[in-house]
């Protein structure tokens, strides 16, 4: 298996493992408690809603580095495609944070705004911000996917992470992609999310290994 360079490859584990930690971190906090239709979903809940929004800004500023990563990683197989796959990946990536940011803010700021004139307008107000989500949700991901999908793609012919890692960042571009075509975003979205996981996570302990002398 090819290695790359140690400098800056080191930079890059950082931000790698520190993306992949949040994207696990961001699943887990997803499946304990998925995004609901009414207001009472998130009642009770405000500090919960305000430290997710935290992690996900936080999750898009250190995964964009680690994306900048992987161009100049698999950049020499195919130069042209791995700086398409990191400017979709970039863009997913800050515009997937923007959308979910923005929905789960709005709840937020509805909740501590105080008592609601009533709950059905109060659920009203949820469903717009909640569509309004998946409008940007989806192109979010569909792009974000393209962009893991020519990663694992230039990873696959490169040989510089192992096959096995190049496949799962293939399958979630995939999923990402499907986004669209089968109307199953958060399922998709969990399965992208965490194959984006291993590979951050992948990454950075492959670079941080010691480099093998020829």
């Amino acid at each position: 298996m090819a290695r790359p360079d140690a400098e800056p490859g080191r930079i890059v584990a950082v931000f790698s493992l520190l993306s992949g930690v949040l994207s696990v971190l961001f699943l887990i906090l997803t499946l304990v408690s998925p995004p609901g239709p009414h207001l009472s979903n998130y009642a009770g809940n405000i500090a919960f809603y305000e430290a997710y929004l935290v992690l996900i800004l936080f999750w898009a500023i250190v995964s964009v580095p680690f994306v900048s990563g992987l161009w100049k990683m698999l950049g020499p197989r195919n130069s042209t495609l791995a700086l398409s796959a990191a400017l979709l990946s970039t863009g997913g990536i800050l515009l997937l944070g923007f959308a979910v940011d923005m929905y789960v803010g709005t709840i937020v700021s509805i909740l501590t705004a105080g008592n609601p004139p009533s709950l059905a307008e109060a659920d009203y107000q949820v469903a717009i911000w909640r569509n309004l989500s998946f409008i940007l949700t989806d192109p979010a991901l569909m792009a974000w996917g393209l962009g893991q999908f020519l990663f694992g793609w230039l990873a696959w012919k490169s040989k510089t992470l192992p096959k096995w890692v190049a496949g799962i960042g293939m399958i979630g571009g995939v999923e990402g992609l499907l986004t669209e075509a089968v109307y199953q975003t958060p399922v998709l979205a969990v399965v992208q999310l965490a194959s984006f996981a291993i590979w951050g996570i992948v990454v950075g302990i492959t670079l941080l290994q010691p480099r093998r002398r020829p």
